[in-house]
């Protein structure tokens, strides 16, 4: 299906006081359509960072993101909202849903900002959270609902724009192991079905079995790239 996601020799740097610190090292990467794609290393690899530049949330220092064969770091700043709100699902640890807000409301809220039609959001708020398995607890408030059922509600708001990239950093972080296996379970399917690219950052290297590749990051460079044949589904992941 061709590549979603290009990083062409992206590098990322901070200034801290007199100190430059290299977050990321000219890194070259291409991530197909509806590849799920887990990003495994440890804290300060630059995992953060690679999420955080193809969602454009930061900028590179050199180099060019260039999601579905455009450049992004070239937008300004209405642009890149435009971007972020049509082009890419954002998915994290905590949950982040607004607590007025129903389950259904919290998705049909992402809706707003891309579709006018008040009938045609609430329509596809519905369908969602259906899909995510959340069907009988639509109109349940988040203090009502568990953690996992939470952050399948987070995962149909993620779905709403029909993103070509879901960015996932530790959405299962919060988890006991049987929700996390739901969770990746939705993920998985969403990648499958829809064609979505998802990328899923995490320190748990037992999820790394379902992915379609898996990407470990050290010191800001890709240290391997290790594609993986025979996915495993996520509901018969051993953790």
């Amino acid at each position: 299906m061709g590549s979603v996601v290009e990083l062409r020799g992206v590098t990322r740097e901070y200034r801290m006081g007199e100190v430059t610190v290299q977050a990321l090292r000219g890194v070259d990467l291409e991530i197909d359509a509806g590849q799920v794609v887990v990003l495994l290393g440890p804290s300060g690899s630059g995992k953060t960072t690679l999420l955080n530049l193809v969602g454009g949330l930061d900028s590179p220092t050199a180099g060019d993101v260039v999601i579905a064969g455009e450049a992004i770091a070239g937008y300004d700043a209405l642009r890149l909202a435009d971007y972020r709100a049509r082009t890419v699902g954002f998915i994290f640890q905590f949950f982040n849903l607004i607590p007025s807000l129903t389950a259904a409301e919290n998705v049909e809220f992402a809706l707003a900002l891309v579709e006018r039609d008040h009938t045609a959001s609430a329509g596809r708020a519905r369908e969602l959270i259906q899909r995510v398995g959340l069907g009988d607890r639509g109109d349940h408030f988040p203090a009502q609902l568990s953690g996992g059922e939470q952050q399948r509600v987070a995962i149909a708001r993620a779905l709403a724009n029909h993103p070509r990239v879901l960015l996932c950093d530790e959405p299962t972080g919060n988890l006991d192991v049987d929700t996390g296996r739901q969770v990746l379970d939705v993920l998985d399917s969403t990648a499958r079905d829809d064609g979505t690219t998802v990328l899923l950052v995490t320190h748990n290297s037992a999820i790394a079995p379902m992915a379609d590749r898996v990407l470990r990051l050290r010191d800001g460079h890709i240290e391997h790239d290790d594609p993986n044949p025979t996915p495993t589904p996520a509901s018969e992941l051993d953790w």
